[in-house]
């Protein structure tokens, strides 16, 4: 499929711009924007999912996944994210889903514009496909596997790419580089998962340095996301002063527990978030939102912050 994406990617015609033009006109008249909880935590709780590949439920029961997306929706969230986090050919592979990079990708982007947002963004994390040095094949699979995601992602509608959850700057900077050779000129945005020192999970790279390659390779906004509020609020201020691009703040509620069933359970504290809030709004972050763990409840919460204070 490389071959084709490559050859297309030069039209961008063929991609929706509408909903990143209402973005980037959001984020340039200053409000800030609720992004959608997450896709996969939401699924993996209910009872007898805690093992199912969150990327299955597009194809084997999209209905669901719409009505995770509407009730987003219905509480408040600006955004849309696609439930396509683990969803590249790899991942697939890795989690013995063999419905199809495209089918799958295609029709969690038709899940996620049913809810009716301006702007629906698409969620590509690590492919998980490691190398040794950038002429391996595996580097060069790697590239084909980000690169043909994204294709896909924007193909089927999605306004934009979300590079969500990285935690190291090479890998980062393989998937920035492969997605922007598709994107034309849809946004890109960049996450990384931090510690509670605001040093990246893999490389233990400072969370400055890594908003600052992301910047130099193409991002439109920087963030972090699935670390714990602590760590949020601490890294906020870090980033307005490394980089002059919007920010993004997505925290998680901590790992999960199996209880007697069996079923995933987060301790969801939708309070920390509105607590912190003020402080993510005064360091400059322009979008909000929760990450693993969290759910509707956060994203009401969150809203009515936005609300509250016209921030929107």
């Amino acid at each position: 499929m490389a071959g084709d994406v490559r050859q297309a990617a030069a039209d961008a015609s063929r991609f929706d711009a509408a909903g990143s033009t209402w973005l980037r006109e959001r984020l340039d008249a200053g409000g800030i924007l609720l992004m959608q909880g997450p896709m996969g935590s939401e699924l993996m709780r209910q009872v007898g999912a805690a093992d199912i590949p969150a990327a299955l439920w597009n194809v084997a029961d999209p209905h669901e996944v719409e009505r995770i997306h509407w009730l987003y929706r219905m509480a408040g969230a600006d955004i849309m994210l696609t439930n396509t986090f683990q969803a590249s050919a790899p991942a697939l592979v890795h989690d013995e889903v063999d419905a199809g990079m495209e089918r799958v990708n295609r029709a969690a982007v038709a899940c996620a514009l049913h809810a009716g947002a301006r702007c629906t963004l698409a969620s590509i994390g690590p492919c998980g496909i490691a190398w040794v040095s950038e002429d391996a094949p595996e580097y060069r699979e790697a590239a084909d596997a980000y690169r043909d995601q994204a294709y896909v992602l924007l193909d089927a509608g999605a306004h934009g790419i979300v590079l969500e959850t990285f935690t190291a700057l090479r890998e980062l900077e393989l998937a920035l580089r492969a997605v922007r050779s598709v994107a034309c000129d849809l946004p890109v945005l960049v996450s990384f998962a931090i510690d509670e020192a605001g040093n990246l999970l893999g490389d233990g790279v400072n969370i400055e340095a890594a908003c600052m390659l992301a910047e130099r390779k193409g991002a439109e906004a920087v963030g972090v996301n699935c670390c714990s509020v602590a760590a949020a609020t601490h890294a906020v201020p870090r980033m307005a002063r490394a980089v002059s691009l919007p920010l993004m703040v997505r925290p998680n509620a901590g790992d999960p527990q199996r209880d007697e069933y069996g079923s995933l359970t987060w301790d969801e504290r939708p309070e920390a978030f509105s607590s912190a809030f003020s402080a993510w709004r005064a360091a400059g972050a322009r979008i909000v939102g929760g990450c693993c763990g969290t759910g509707v409840r956060t994203a009401s919460v969150l809203a009515g912050c936005l609300d509250e204070g016209s921030f929107r």
